[in-house]
């Protein structure tokens, strides 16, 4: 339902979708909607992980311990290269405290907020996969943007003449063996360059954080952040989620390849 991106995106989030049944019940798997991925390296068969990159190329790995780094890209051998991402994270009443703070003085001028849902009409769910997409953010398929993959919530910030300046989605992408099962992942933040400097990234997380906890239910949110990502690190610490240097998130790509924008 409603793929978009590169033929390769497309596959990609199809695959994900159809697979959810199956990563639902498989411990150690988690649904990443644009790829295969586990948040467990002890519960899965390596030769899965293998699989995965000769017909994907790409894998996941998300929440893995920082002391298991080595043995993974070790695993992993000279063909294939791990990208990291540090891993931010907050309880419920943090996020909640400080995502409240952030939204106090409300929407911002001129702009409307729009809230996918089952109902949500194919053009406004292509549009935010356009947004996503222009803004170097690779997209979710719009099955697992309305939430129909799994629990999820996805927001988007629209100004007068209905073009979509930032969006935001959350979801509950831990499987019910996972150690993190009452966490949210929030992520694909996107704030289009017109709209920029503005606090648009801050408020559009701050939203999605609070469906995360208020719609989904999570006990706990978790985002993904490049180290070299200064901005987007402080828009995640201005709703209350802190650096857990315990963990990383992994990507598995060849090494030939640009890194994954997640």
């Amino acid at each position: 339902m409603n793929y978009y991106g590169t033929e390769k995106q497309q596959r990609l989030q199809r695959q994900c979708d159809e697979a959810q049944s199956m990563i639902a019940v498989t411990p150690g798997l988690v649904q990443a909607g644009r790829f295969f991925s586990v948040d467990d390296i002890d519960r899965i068969d390596w030769a899965f992980v293998e699989d995965r990159l000769a017909n994907d190329g790409v894998f996941g790995f998300r929440m893995v311990p920082s002391n298991r780094v080595e043995e993974i890209r070790e695993k992993l051998g000279s063909s294939y290269r791990l990208d990291l991402w540090s891993v931010f994270s907050a309880n419920r009443d943090t996020a909640i405290a400080a995502c409240t703070s952030v939204l106090q003085s409300g929407l911002p001028d001129g702009l409307k907020r729009i809230d996918l849902t089952n109902n949500s009409e194919g053009e406004a769910i292509r549009l935010i996969q356009t947004c996503m997409a222009e803004n170097s953010i690779a997209p979710f398929s719009g099955a697992m943007l309305i939430g129909n993959v799994l629990p999820a919530a996805t927001l988007a910030f629209a100004d007068a003449d209905g073009h979509i300046v930032a969006t935001a989605h959350a979801n509950m992408g831990f499987n019910s063996h996972s150690r993190h099962r009452s966490t949210a992942w929030v992520g694909l933040i996107t704030v289009a360059p017109q709209a920029r400097g503005r606090g648009l990234g801050r408020s559009i997380n701050a939203m999605a954080i609070m469906a995360a906890v208020e719609d989904l239910g999570a006990d706990a949110v978790v985002e993904f952040v490049h180290a070299d990502n200064t901005v987007s690190r402080r828009m995640i610490e201005a709703c209350g989620l802190r650096l857990d240097p315990r963990l990383v998130c992994g990507l598995a790509v060849p090494t030939v390849d640009a890194r994954f924008t997640t």
